[in-house]
């Protein structure tokens, strides 16, 4: 379904990539959008992330979806600040915050029935509008978090926009949503920070050592590229599920520095078995869906 218009408010990687894929699919024709940063602006104008330059407090007067883009820790603020100035034309506000439970109890405070929660499982090495595409969310889940409060417009408009960019909605809780995020995408930001950290450590000791950096550290680690920001906001809100999976990570290193090669092999074997079937049944999910 065509939307009149939609405002994208932070336009980095998730929201420039959000902007292309909206306009070059037909979903709407015009794409709003803001970021602090007036360079970001500009490159997403003359990139085709969106059609105009809207400040927050007019563009929640002018759109029928708002998506809020920016850092998760700027959301509340920036949403206490625009929201009063917007228009019943408004249907939905949405956000691509990595970490839901907190977050969203706030934001539904301040949107009422229009908020619902997006996370797109999608992203790059590196982020910026310089590096948004339009086919960044082809093929990935994304979390459709909805509120007790959120109107079935809200959900179903949030759900028809998941759809436009070409990605398969799941509907899941909150606390659902930040406890499976904490294994599935959060720990392995922290282990590849650990990794390329205590590589950084060891090569200021062993100057052969970055001649040595071949595939797999470089696959291990990409996630280490992330913005250190995201690192920083997804441990201030979801602390709890992160550091308990951190502490089974751990358990299972301990367990495993412990096996001698027979278990080992055997470990090893069923870690894979663990992993292809995981991956297996994420594609049947997303034909599902």
């Amino acid at each position: 379904m065509q939307r009149s218009s939609v405002g994208i408010i932070g336009l980095g990687l998730i929201g420039g990539s959000m902007g292309k894929r909206l306009l070059q699919c037909g979903w709407t024709k015009n794409v709003l959008g803001w970021d602090r940063d007036e360079h970001v602006v500009g490159r997403a104008l003359a990139s085709g992330a969106i059609t105009e330059a809207c400040r927050p407090e007019e563009m929640a007067q002018e759109v029928d979806l708002l998506i809020l883009a920016t850092p998760p820790s700027q959301m509340v603020n920036l949403s206490q600040r625009i929201a009063p100035c917007a228009d019943e034309k408004l249907k939905a506000v949405t956000d691509t915050a990595s970490t839901k439970h907190s977050l969203s109890r706030e934001l539904s405070v301040i949107w009422k029935e229009r908020y619902v929660g997006l996370h797109p499982m999608a992203g790059k090495e590196k982020g910026g509008i310089d590096n948004a595409s339009a086919d960044l969310f082809a093929g990935a889940v994304c979390a459709l978090v909805p509120t007790a409060s959120s109107s079935n417009k809200a959900v179903e408009l949030a759900k028809d926009l998941i759809c436009a960019l070409g990605s398969h909605p799941v509907i899941v809780s909150s606390e659902e949503h930040d406890e499976i995020v904490a294994v599935t995408s959060h720990l392995p930001m922290f282990l590849a920070t650990a990794l390329a950290a205590l590589a950084g450590t060891r090569a200021s000791q062993q100057e052969e050592l970055p001649k040595f950096v071949a595939g797999g550290f470089r696959d291990t680690t990409r996630v280490a590229s992330c913005p250190p920001w995201l690192i920083a906001d997804v441990w201030e809100t979801n602390k709890g599920f992160i550091s308990q999976a951190i502490k089974d990570f751990m358990d299972i290193l301990s367990e495993m520095s412990k096996m001698d090669p027979k278990e080992l092999l055997k470990f090893a074997a069923n870690a894979k078995e663990s992993r292809d079937a995981l991956l297996a049944q994420r594609g049947e999910t997303n034909d599902r869906n």
